[in-house]
């Protein structure tokens, strides 16, 4: 399988370890060889593979690129973007992690929509083209006899998509409840234990949590890509990101943690639910909610996520993700182009 990847930060280097260190496994247990045939940056500009073939993943990585300023050897660079990339070099499957615009999803989206209209697969982690054009991609990936997979989009890694489409057959999700952003959680935890926002804040940045400007994930942004995400595909609603209620910000934040009654914690809690009365039938909202200690959600600690399921088969079922790492995004990738590449074979 050749693929090209579209952005390569930490998510995207990390994919490349896993590659690397899992070569003998996919060869093995799947007869799956991957090479890369070409990669493309925001920061550091884009490459093809000189050889159609492309490169392994751990002659990538032994280049140092992009941090070394030394392309992999037998790569060349070549102006323009993902478009430009995917008119000249060779791809069975794209993989998109480039940076989320949760407002349009572009240009992801328009991307997606040129890979699996020329017939390649794609794996994504980036929410925007999922929650923009989940529907719409389904449909062109049928169409043209491909597949788009979207682990990674909710929680890292964590399997909630595969989980739901492979091990709960004829179920009828009536509901969601989640704690799906990282770094709310982990200033809001924070913030329980007597901390100030500005020294959460740094620490959340400094190992990782938080980006330089946390106002997607405070403001509720990212939790309402994702629960778009999970209605859209758990309840066949089609909502977006726009659509869904969010009450909650950095000051709400501090002035919740600040009035909550002993032996309570603030959380900022994703809910979806079915509703007759509201346009599409589904009622999302992203919220701060103060939770009493026995609720279930009231433990999930700094860094960590969970995610209820309310379901007409199993009743509730809950799952728990310790601290989310890049790493556990990459795997997410890896396994959904491990689910393709058996569809395929």
């Amino acid at each position: 399988m050749k693929i090209i990847i579209s952005g390569y930060g930490a998510v995207g280097r990390y994919l490349a370890e896993l590659l690397a260190e899992k070569e003998t496994v996919l060869q093995d247990s799947w007869g799956l060889s991957i090479t890369i045939t070409g990669i493309t940056t925001g920061a550091h500009g884009a490459w093809i593979a000189e050889n159609d073939a492309g490169l392994r993943a751990a002659d990538i990585l032994a280049a140092g690129w992009p941090k070394s300023g030394k392309l992999p050897i037998g790569a060349k660079p070549i102006p323009g973007d993902t478009l430009d990339m995917l008119r000249a070099a060779p791809a069975d499957l794209l993989v998109e992690i480039s940076p989320l615009n949760p407002h349009s999803g572009e240009p992801a989206l328009t991307y997606v929509r040129a890979a699996l209209s020329k017939g390649a697969h794609v794996v994504t982690a980036n929410k925007g083209p999922i929650a923009h054009g989940l529907h719409e991609l389904r449909t062109l990936a049928e169409t043209n006899h491909c597949h788009i997979r979207y682990e990674s989009t909710v929680i890292d890694g964590l399997p909630v998509i595969n989980l739901a489409e492979f091990t709960l057959p004829a179920t009828e999700f009536t509901g969601v409840r989640a704690i799906v952003n990282a770094t709310s959680n982990y200033i809001l935890s924070g913030l329980m234990a007597g901390q100030s926002f500005d020294e959460t804040l740094s620490k959340a940045q400094e190992i990782g949590i938080a980006e330089a400007d946390p106002s997607m994930d405070l403001d509720g942004w990212d939790a309402s890509v994702k629960l778009t995400i999970l209605a859209n595909t758990l309840m066949r609603a089609d909502i977006r990101p726009a659509d869904v209620e969010r009450i909650t910000n950095a000051e709400l934040m501090r002035q919740m943690a600040q009035n909550a009654p002993a032996g309570s914690v603030v959380k900022q809690i994703g809910v979806i639910r079915r509703d007759d009365s509201a346009p599409a039938g589904i009622r999302a909202k992203v919220a701060l909610e103060i939770l009493a200690q026995d609720d279930s959600l009231a433990g999930i600690g700094q860094g960590k996520a969970a995610l209820q399921l309310q379901t007409d088969t199993m009743n509730d079922i809950t799952i728990i993700e310790g601290p989310g790492t890049p790493r556990q995004t990459a795997f997410g990738i890896l396994a959904d182009i491990i689910t393709i590449a058996r569809e395929r074979k």
